[in-house]
């Protein structure tokens, strides 16, 4: 099942038709999916098929934004201020709670996190959607993030591009430990002075190396079609046969 979620967090009403223009190829695409959004948005998706699931939740009722909007001190230096801000990078931290959510919406074994907006960084668009076809109809038995770098050391004050973050598949065997990682790192984060707020993908970097190595498999991709198209480089290791 694939799971993804619309939320408007900058007061820009006006950018809402740009990502659901980036929205379109995925959800005319006949796959399976599951929307999280707001109340407010729902009338949205009005003219898509019955393959796109909407479930209305508040963003302010999710545990894990809930750590980052209470977070009250500097935000990182290394950032873009229209972009980065407290609520954004609340809500990348929500990626794994909104799979939690979903996994109690469905029955499937494998959760597929897919950023809302992805197709607007893919020139492939055919082939992503043909990969995800297949990918959807395949058993996973380890968690799988591509990622643009080697590990390296935590820093908060910058993004770390260990993950790409807008791609992970989650087998729901792991999704619990993952999902407690997650909010155990992001409290720990917010509540030392030594760190500050930070994306998704640094803590993700976290779990990988102190906690969760041995369920995570990664690939080598960019912030473009390798994102999904690169993963067939280790599929044979990951799904069951």
């Amino acid at each position: 099942m694939l799971v993804t979620s619309f939320y408007e967090i900058y007061g820009k009403p006006e950018r809402i038709p740009q990502y659901f223009t980036w929205f379109e190829p995925l959800g005319h695409s006949g796959l399976s999916i599951i929307v999280f959004t707001e109340e407010e948005f729902v009338h949205l998706f009005t003219d898509y098929p019955s393959t796109v699931r909407v479930i209305v939740l508040a963003l302010r009722s999710l545990e894990l934004y809930q750590i980052g909007i209470k977070y009250d001190r500097d935000l990182p230096s290394h950032r873009s201020p229209e972009k980065d801000t407290k609520e954004f990078l609340s809500l990348m931290n929500t990626k794994i709670e909104f799979l939690k959510c979903a996994a109690e919406h469905c029955d499937d074994d494998t959760l597929i996190w897919i950023d809302f907006g992805i197709f607007k960084i893919l020139k492939k668009p055919e082939e992503c959607i043909a990969k995800l076809q297949q990918l959807s109809t395949l058993s996973f038995h380890q968690i799988v993030i591509p990622g643009c770098s080697a590990p390296s050391v935590f820093r908060s004050d910058s993004v770390n591009w260990r993950f790409c973050g807008g791609f992970l598949i989650m087998p729901r065997i792991h999704l619990p430990t993952f999902y407690q990682h997650s909010k155990n790192v992001l409290s720990s984060v917010c509540d030392d002075t030594q760190y500050k707020l930070t994306w998704e993908v640094n803590i993700w970097s976290i779990i990988e190396q102190c906690t969760n190595r041995e369920n995570i498999l990664w690939y080598h991709a960019g912030h473009e079609d390798t994102i999904i198209l690169h993963i067939d480089n280790v599929l044979s290791e990951c799904v069951h046969l």
